[in-house]
């Protein structure tokens, strides 16, 4: 049974994030083995990852961000997931919540909604700046 269009784009991006990590795992010269006692997963759940066969799950994810510096930015935009520490703040506070809430059910434009999300941006950038 052929796969849909849809379904060959999954496969395929979970290829890509299988060739990531084992491309990691290469170069640093690490065992399968050694790689998942480190990012604290079976050997097997590793292996189906890096064939594509299985999709990783958020903390495997982050543990392979913490500990071997992989970008997890990079892997759950592969998912087309946002990062999990995004979600992680976004389920923690109500005001976030509410902001993009209010943006995302206004009538402005995409064009307008993307202003104001770059001056957002902004802020919070010059304001952690500061904060160091």
């Amino acid at each position: 049974m052929a796969l849909s269009r849809e379904q060959s784009e999954h496969k395929e991006l979970l290829l890509e994030i299988g060739r990531y990590i084992n491309e990691y795992r290469v170069h640093k010269k690490i065992s399968l083995q050694q790689l998942s006692v480190h990012v604290g997963v079976n050997p097997s759940y590793l292996r189906e990852v890096e064939r594509g066969e299985k999709v990783p799950d958020d903390q495997f994810i982050r543990n392979l961000s913490e500990n071997c510096g992989l970008d997890e930015n990079y892997i759950f935009s592969c998912l087309g997931k946002a990062p999990l520490i995004a979600r992680e703040e976004l389920e923690q506070h109500t005001l976030l919540q509410e902001t993009l809430k209010a943006i995302g059910m206004s009538e402005l434009s995409k064009q307008k909604k993307e202003e104001i999300y770059r001056k957002f941006y902004f802020i919070a950038k010059t304001s952690l700046l500061d904060a160091k």
